[in-house]
């Protein structure tokens, strides 16, 4: 994860860590790569999974900033 998303998704992580689990995952360690396929992502991008795994939104590349990040986490809390 870019370090402009990663400061994102840390300071989202003091506010809604309780509610939604948030992981950071360099693109090549563990099981990242089927992560990004089952995403249907073209290399690297953000991925809100619910609980069970399916993928609720995903955001390709890191074109996208706080908003769009943000977005994702509501989508992920009406889960």
């Amino acid at each position: 994860m870019c370090a402009k998303i990663k400061v994102i998704v840390n300071d989202l992580k003091k506010t809604q860590g309780e509610k939604v689990k948030f992981q950071n995952v360099l693109v090549g360690s563990g099981k990242s790569a089927d992560e990004i396929k089952k995403a249907k992502l073209k290399g690297h991008g953000l991925v809100g999974n619910d609980k069970d795994g399916k993928v609720v939104d995903k955001i390709d590349g890191h074109a996208y900033g706080k908003k769009e990040v943000e977005a994702v986490v509501a989508k992920l809390l009406k889960k």
